[in-house]
C-alpha cells in the first residue's frame, strides 16, 4: 500500500515525516479534506480563519499529488 504525507502550511510550517500507507491517492485526498476541516474548526474557536492555510500531500518519491486549502473544503454561507 502507498504512502502519503500530509504537510500542514498555516502559522507555521509542519512536515510530516512518518505518513501514512493509504490504498491510493484519492484516500489521501479525503483524509487531507477531513483534516484541514478540523483545523479550519480549530482556528474558528480561537475567533480566526486563515482560508489560504493548506494541507499538501505527497507521495513516497516526495512529489506533491494533492493541495487541500481551507478555502476549498468548507462552505461560507451568509
Amino acid at each position: 500500500m502507498p504512502r502519503y504525507f500530509f504537510h500542514v502550511h498555516d502559522d507555521i510550517e509542519a512536515l510530516d515525516e512518518e505518513g501514512l500507507e493509504l490504498p491510493d491517492a484519492q484516500a489521501a485526498l479525503n483524509r487531507a479534506t477531513v483534516a484541514a476541516r478540523q483545523l479550519a474548526a480549530e482556528q474558528v474557536t480561537q475567533g480566526k480563519l486563515h482560508l489560504a492555510h493548506r494541507i499538501d500531500v505527497g507521495d513516497h518519491s516526495g512529489a506533491i499529488v494533492a493541495t487541500v486549502a481551507f478555502r476549498d473544503c468548507i462552505e461560507i454561507e451568509s
